[in-house]
């Protein structure tokens, strides 16, 4: 928004042709006070628009120009710099709620590193792009949640690191203010998830680990359990699951079956079926790599071959550190 007029002098009915205190009215009822030279206004002095805006500061060819303040009707404060009539450079802009703006502006608008704290005690300090919370920055919410990442138009957009009052942690991507993309998401209890979150949720491949040690690799959707699975015990014990919509389906142990075998992959496999032939894996099924990170659902297996089917790529191990610290 263009604040201050141009050309003041075109309409000027009374002025004091130089000097200091100069009083100049228009005929639109705008009003100044103030120095002039040659005609424009030029060094300190005050402009009343006829609306009850108000600018006191500095000028320089008609133009509010170095330090000011410009009070407008509805409440809000600017005080800082100007240049050539918009402002420019370091200021703060306070809203007649208590909301206030303390940083860099540019062509009118907040532009540049500055903080924003809401008349909630909401507090972002960081990067702005025309007015809009964009770039690298630090939101921390009254009620004491902290987001620590990348913005993008007002919202948390990139990568970032979001702390809940109640102990949950996700550090990870956003889009559009929400989790979305690869994520870890850990609990105050101690429980973690490591893998894909798509609109807030936990959907995609990932690694659900427990406090005690007790370890999910599979796939997820709306934040449950959702397809194949493999659950590995801290006794070492590993099953291969199969869940649909968080309730479990199928459960086996994952061990060799020496009259199914098969090698695929550069791998040892599971299989179990009836129609196995010369103790290798022959028919048709689900099998599953012995060490777990792969699964071929709806497979074909020709004497020890496997021929088709869907292959199915188990997310990896991943250490059991909670989200924010670090692992040395």
């Amino acid at each position: 928004m263009e604040v201050f007029r141009t050309n003041l002098f075109l309409l000027l009915i009374v002025c004091a042709s130089s000097g200091y205190g100069a009083e100049v009215r228009l005929a639109n009822g705008d009003r100044y006070i103030g120095d002039v030279a040659d005609g424009v206004l030029s060094g300190k002095g005050t402009y009343i628009w006829s609306g009850g805006d108000r600018y006191t500061g500095s000028f320089a060819n008609d133009q509010p120009d170095g330090l000011g303040t410009y009070n407008w009707v509805d409440g809000r404060v600017y005080e800082g710099q100007f240049s050539n009539g918009i402002r420019e450079g370091q200021g703060q802009l306070r809203w007649a709620n208590g909301d206030l703006y303390q940083g860099a502006f540019a062509a009118n608008a907040m532009h540049g590193s500055g903080t924003f704290v809401w008349a909630n005690n909401d507090r972002y300090q960081g990067e702005f792009v025309n007015n809009r919370r964009a770039g690298r920055g630090v939101m921390v919410w009254h009620t004491g949640q902290v987001y620590d990442g990348m913005f993008q138009d007002g919202r948390m957009h990139g990568q970032g690191h979001l702390k809940y009052v109640d102990g949950r942690e996700y550090l990870g991507t956003f889009v559009d203010g929400e989790k979305n993309g690869e994520g870890s998401f850990s609990w105050s209890n101690g429980n973690r998830y490591v893998g894909s979150f798509v609109r807030d949720q936990r959907s995609g491949s990932g690694v659900f680990l427990w406090r005690d040690d007790t370890v999910y690799r599979g796939q997820f959707s709306g934040n449950k359990q959702h397809g194949y699975g493999v659950k590995e015990q801290p006794n070492d014990v590993s099953e291969l699951q199969v869940w649909r919509e968080g309730e479990i389906v199928d459960s086996r142990r994952i061990e060799q079956n020496e009259y199914c075998t098969m090698r695929y992959l550069g791998r040892s496999w599971m299989f179990a079926a009836t129609t196995c032939v010369n103790e290798l894996a022959h028919g048709k099924g689900v099998a599953v790599s012995l060490d777990g990170d792969f699964v071929v659902a709806d497979g074909v297996f020709v004497l020890g071959q496997f021929v088709a089917g869907e292959l199915i790529e188990i997310p990896p191990k991943v250490v059991n550190v909670r989200v924010g610290t670090r692992n040395d």
